[in-house]
């Protein structure tokens, strides 16, 4: 790994250098010539550390004592940020809440009255897997519930089948169309909407007083939701912290890094995906809630056993850092932080060696709500990687076809490395290209 170069990144910030360094050199905590636990070292931990810190700063200057960090991505942070908090004596709270997009959007189904509720709460947003199954299964039903839908609607091609874009929106009208069908997953999420309204009681959601809710990022899509389901219990505003967002930034929605105004100068050669795994978790996802003994408790997904290990790696190492960063009382101004943060990010994720992208690119990931596909960030794309050269995917757009690889899509810049594209500054900049004028593109559209 290109340890030189994250030092000489690092080195204009004498206090996260000489963390980084500690770290990565601790023999008690079995760090060293552990290729993961290096790069946590000197890029992931100490941008992590920047992050926290801009919230811990920020949510002060806000008058708000209670800070929720949403899992699994908060797992990570919430570490970071309870060190920070006691070695600085803040009176800040921190809570760890059990949510994803899957477990409130089948609570918040049922407050859906109209097919356009039910897409305002997410029921009808694209996907990567596109199959009728897939799609129900985000809407809560069971294999006995999708065989009646099936029969109702009149499909008869393979649920497991991943449908053309015309096909799924034909797919999705129909269910649209159809206000029985609605009401059943309106009354299927009942169950669900109780228990996820008691267990944000119970964890202190609808105490008086503003709150923060800590997630990585990018449209705040979890944070709306959450929203819309206890609105109406809540006093104050929800506040949501992210690394970056591809929307624009305002008083609810605060960005670290980035907001869909600036993007275009940071995303073209970041990952957000890869980014995502830095915050993994040793636990699975929050599939929904139920009751024990008086109390309600999440319900877990399997964990991806090479994620936990990544995980458990990961924030031993950050808290690690973190508590070597605390003892150091120089201050660091927030602009500063992200300026290394963004140096440090781009030297990993845009030019990874070949042995970081071998090691990051072996991180299971799924963008899915269900996580029913489960792959690597990166690997081997020889035979498809070409259809990321900008004047190939000009043309394959225009035909409406592919412009990614057929696989390993997570994290380009990592599999242009490991195909062994050559000249790898070619590919790299084709992406890059894409990406910025995409952005470009955003910002002239939301920003009107």
């Amino acid at each position: 790994m290109k340890t030189d170069k994250y030092r000489r990144l690092l080195s204009c910030c004498p206090s996260l250098l000489d963390a980084a360094d500690k770290t990565a050199n601790d023999k008690n905590g079995a760090l060293q010539n552990n290729i993961p636990a290096q790069v946590t070292a000197y890029v992931t931990a100490p941008v992590l550390f920047c992050y926290v810190c801009y919230i811990l700063d920020s949510v002060k200057k806000n008058n708000i004592n209670r800070i929720f960090f949403l899992s699994r991505d908060g797992y990570i942070l919430k570490q970071i940020a309870d060190i920070i908090i006691e070695r600085k004596k803040l009176k800040i709270q921190t809570s760890y809440l059990y949510v994803s997009r899957y477990s409130l959007r089948n609570a918040l189904y049922y407050k859906c009255e109209t097919a356009e509720d039910f897409e305002n709460a997410g029921l009808f947003t694209g996907y990567t897997l596109k199959s009728a199954k897939n799609f129900l299964k985000r809407a809560g039903l069971n294999n006995c519930q999708r065989a009646e839908v099936y029969k109702e609607i009149g499909f008869f091609d393979d649920e497991n089948k991943d449908l053309s874009d015309s096909k799924y929106s034909a797919f999705c009208e129909k269910i649209k169309n159809d206000p029985a069908l609605l009401c059943e997953i309106k009354n299927n999420s009942e169950n669900n909407y109780r228990n996820i309204m008691k267990y944000f009681e119970q964890s202190g959601l609808f105490e008086k007083g503003k709150i923060a809710v800590v997630d990585s990022g990018w449209m705040g899509t979890v944070q709306k939701t959450l929203t819309a389901l206890v609105n109406g219990r809540t006093d104050d505003n929800i506040i949501g912290y992210y690394f970056g967002l591809y929307r624009r930034e305002d008083d609810n929605y605060k960005a670290f890094l980035f907001d869909v105004t600036d993007a275009y100068k940071y995303v073209p050669t970041f990952c957000n995906n890869l980014f995502e795994c830095f915050c993994s978790a040793p636990h699975g996802m929050t599939t929904g809630y139920r009751e024990c003994d008086g109390k309600i408790i999440p319900v877990l997904s399997g964990a991806n056993a090479e994620m936990v290990k990544m995980a458990e790696i990961q924030t031993k190492t950050a808290v690690r850092f973190t508590e070597y960063a605390c003892e150091n009382e120089n201050y660091i101004p927030i602009c500063k932080m992200r300026d290394i943060s963004a140096r440090l990010l781009k030297a990993l994720m845009y030019k990874p060696d070949k042995q970081e992208a071998e090691i990051l690119g072996a991180f299971p990931f799924s963008d899915d709500v269900t996580e029913a596909k489960i792959q690597r960030l990166a690997g081997n794309c020889k035979g498809s990687i070409s259809n990321i050269l900008l004047p190939v995917r000009i043309i394959r757009k225009k035909k409406g076809k592919s412009i990614y690889p057929d696989k390993y899509i997570y994290w380009l810049y990592g599999s242009i490395v490991l195909t062994g594209c050559k000249p790898a500054w070619v590919y790299r900049l084709s992406v890059r290209e894409w990406e910025r004028l995409r952005l470009l593109r955003e910002r002239r559209k939301l920003c009107r």
